[in-house]
């Protein structure tokens, strides 16, 4: 309904309209592939904690604590990258 009237209100046919409609657009890809390396790491970070919580449940967490630390330095500057990258 609403690309017909799109199209009704320029004149044009659904079918030109949408041709002209595409040839104008503009494609961006979702994610930078500075964004989708961090996701990458992040999503590699997050199956590290989820084998840290597995283990801790089996062998105390105290075991993990200097594991678990460096996780959380790793996230931590991952967080300060992105971050930065707002500008």
């Amino acid at each position: 309904m609403l690309i017909a009237a799109k199209a009704r209100n320029a004149g044009l046919r659904i079918s030109d309209w949408f041709r002209q409609s595409a040839k104008a657009a503009v494609i961006r890809p979702r994610l930078s592939k500075e964004e989708a390396s961090f996701l990458r790491t992040l999503s590699g970070l997050a199956n590290n904690l989820n084998q840290l919580t597995k283990l801790a449940h089996s062998g105390g967490l105290v075991s993990l604590a200097v594991d678990l630390r460096r996780l959380i330095s790793e996230v931590e500057t991952l967080m300060e990258r992105m971050g930065s990258d707002d500008s």
